[in-house]
Order: structure tokens, then C-alpha cells, then sequence
């Protein structure tokens, strides 16, 4: 025991050594070596972890090289916790650009060359969406609201629910599960910036056709929002403050900033900004079922129904604001949010990946950007330390 007390302080401290007298641009050198702090965390190296350094060597190369033909573009930073600690962690120098949504859902140019560090907030775009599933979940064990509680339920005296049967009986599940019914376009079409341009999210969504609940799937940031709406009069208290008592604060959330729908309640599919390390807690709540430091924060069973299947998409397998992917014959879930940002779970290695970038409204770069560095890291698992 003493040795191993002995063992990471000796660690910590060489960390912080490194940390303090490198420049911030020399940030991968610390790649191997995440620094202990107060923030629940345990560090451990990758080899304590069952991980092949030596498979690891080409990644930190290329996270050394920021071009696009031979390296990773605008990577800002990486996290990876693997069987009960943190053994890798990076950040990087890169753009701070972000969207501005309600002039067109547009990219502006930031600093191009902002240095991001531990306790930097990153905008997460729709890992904001799968917060909200999570949320929603601690809401179905709070309050009367469930899955099958439907917006002729929910929302009894809006003129549309009380006008329109089809649109009355959208239920919980088919917000959450993307299967809602009505008619939208947000990758192709211009469905997302008429939705900024409106000052009620819920009125506009309901004006819009519906083909029957069920029936299809299209990716729709409105239902998110309206989910949140739904959250916050069942719960009948700013949905903020109730998710701060509930799940930020008990992760320890110290450094996030979360913008609101124009009517004020919380945005529930993108504009959260998250430090990666607390982006690291949600993905290990997720690995571990719910729990947290002895706790069970989220309901028995919610994230095996938030990650399991509940529709295949045109783009992929898809449960409750999650995406469903495979890769090299590893399944694992994801929470992702343009630009390339990535709360990803691997089950049956134990592990849990948070990807930053910067690389805004340019898919597929930065999923393959993605795809390129998990393939590295799933080979460096040693075969006998997977479950």
C-alpha cells in the first residue's frame, strides 16, 4: 500500500513539474501523465491500466501534428479513463470559433490560436442533447411524466394539441427517440435557423406538418427543447437550477455555462459548454449504470434504455439522443456534437473517450477524425485486459 501511495505521489508530481514549466503549445507532453487534482478523479498510467504504450506512440505523434494531410486538424482536447482512472489527457492549442445562432446558425472566427487547458469550458453542441436524456430521466422517477405520457397529456390547452389528434399524441418516447412525426430537415434544409428565428421553440414545432408518430425518424433539434419545456412544468421550477442540485453538482461541476431557449428555459440540444474532465464524468456515470462515488444518480436501468436501440436511422442506430456504433468489431455508445465533440463508452473494454475539436460544420472530418484516434486506442487494449 505504501508503495503504491508512494507511487502516485511521485507521479503527481512529475506532472505538475511538466504542467508548470511547459509552454501551453507543448501540452502532448504531458499526454501520458493527467495531473491529480481535487475533482474525484483517479489518474493512473495507461500500462497500470492494462494499456500497449507502444501502440499508443503513433497517436501522439499525430496529435503532435496539426495538418489535416498527416495529422489531426483542430483536436482540442483528449481524455481517456479506462477500468477506474484517468490515464490519458491532452489538450491543445487551436480556434475558438463557435455558432452563432440566432443570425443563421453561422459560424464565427475566434482566436485561432486559444490555448485550451483543464479547466477550460468547450461548447459540446449535441452532447447537450443526450444531458437532456439524462435529465430526462431523473424527471421520470421525480415526477408523474413517463415514457408514454403523450402531449395531449402534457400539454392539455396549447391550440394545437387541442386541434390536432395526430400531433396530441406524440409521446415522451418518440421525442426522445427522434420519431416524432413531424415533417424536418435540419441537415439539408433550413428548418434549424427558422427554428432561431422564433421566439416560442414549441409553437413553431407544433405549427409544422406531422406524418404520424412512429412512423419515421428525422433528427430534429426542436424536440429536445420541447422535451425540456415538458421537464420544466412537471417539475414546476426552472429546469436549470433543478439540474445543477440533481446531476451538475454532484458530478462536482464547477466551470460550465448553458444558454437558454429565447423564452428562457434551458436549450436542450446544444449551447451547453462543458470542461472535457466533466465530460469524462458523464461518459463514466454512463459505464457505470447511473452511479456516481457510491450514488445512484440516475434511475435503475435508464442508461441501458437510453443506449440501447430504439430506431435505425438512415444514419445509424439510435436510442435516446445516443448514436449506436461499432468499429473494428468493438460496439460502444456515443454522445456527439458538431464540430467533434465526443462522450464515447466502451462497455466491454471499460473505457470511456471524451473527444473537443473545432472542426464546425465540417462532417465527415471530424468523425473521421474521431474514428482514426478510437482505432488506435481500441488496439491498444491488451487482449487480456478486455472484458
Amino acid at each position: 500500500m505504501s508503495e503504491l501511495l508512494c507511487s502516485t505521489k511521485t507521479r503527481t508530481i512529475a506532472a505538475l513539474v511538466i504542467w508548470i514549466f511547459s509552454p501551453p503549445i507543448l501540452a502532448a507532453e504531458v499526454f501520458f501523465a493527467p495531473m491529480a487534482l481535487q475533482d474525484q478523479l483517479q489518474v493512473a498510467t495507461p500500462t497500470e491500466k492494462g494499456l500497449d504504450e507502444k501502440s499508443l506512440r503513433p497517436l501522439r505523434v499525430l496529435l503532435d501534428t496539426q495538418q489535416p494531410e498527416t495529422g489531426l486538424l483542430q483536436l482540442h482536447s483528449l481524455l481517456l479513463y479506462k477500468s477506474g482512472a484517468l490515464v490519458l489527457e491532452h489538450y491543445q492549442q487551436g480556434n475558438n470559433d463557435w455558432i452563432n445562432f440566432e443570425q443563421g446558425v453561422k459560424l464565427i472566427k475566434g482566436q485561432q490560436d486559444f490555448v485550451w487547458t483543464v479547466n477550460t469550458p468547450h461548447y459540446v453542441a449535441s452532447v447537450t442533447k443526450a444531458v437532456t436524456a439524462t435529465l430526462t430521466g431523473i424527471a421520470l422517477k421525480q415526477t408523474a411524466l413517463t415514457l408514454d405520457s403523450t402531449l395531449a397529456q402534457l400539454l392539455p390547452d396549447h391550440p394545437v394539441i387541442k386541434t390536432d389528434p395526430v400531433k396530441a399524441s406524440v409521446s415522451v418516447h418518440q421525442l426522445l427517440s427522434m420519431q416524432a412525426g413531424f415533417v424536418w430537415d435540419e441537415w439539408t434544409a433550413d428548418d434549424l435557423v427558422k427554428l432561431w428565428q422564433q421566439p416560442d421553440f414549441a409553437d413553431y414545432l407544433l405549427q409544422k406538418p406531422n406524418t404520424g408518430p412512429g412512423k419515421s425518424w428525422a433528427y430534429n433539434s426542436a424536440l429536445p427543447n420541447l422535451l425540456l419545456r415538458l421537464l420544466q412544468m412537471q417539475l414546476k421550477q426552472p429546469v436549470q437550477h433543478w439540474a445543477k442540485q440533481q446531476l451538475f453538482d454532484k458530478l462536482g461541476f464547477l466551470h460550465y455555462r448553458w444558454d437558454t431557449q429565447p423564452d428562457g428555459i434551458a436549450e436542450g440540444s446544444a449551447r451547453l459548454w462543458l470542461r472535457p474532465r466533466d465530460m469524462l464524468k458523464l461518459g463514466i456515470l454512463y459505464l457505470q449504470q447511473g452511479q456516481w462515488q457510491g450514488e445512484q444518480l440516475l434511475p435503475l436501468g435508464w442508461v441501458q434504455q437510453m443506449t440501447s436501440r430504439q430506431v435505425t436511422s438512415p444514419s445509424g442506430e439510435y436510442g435516446y439522443y445516443f448514436w449506436l456504433r461499432q468499429l473494428d468489431g468493438v460496439a460502444y455508445y456515443t454522445a456527439e456534437g458538431d464540430g467533434g465533440q465526443y462522450i464515447a463508452v466502451f462497455p466491454t473494454l471499460d473505457m470511456v473517450l471524451v473527444l473537443t475539436q473545432g472542426n464546425y460544420l465540417q462532417w465527415p472530418v471530424y468523425k473521421n477524425q474521431a474514428d482514426r484516434i478510437i482505432r488506435y486506442l481500441i488496439h491498444s487494449v491488451k487482449p487480456t485486459t478486455a472484458l
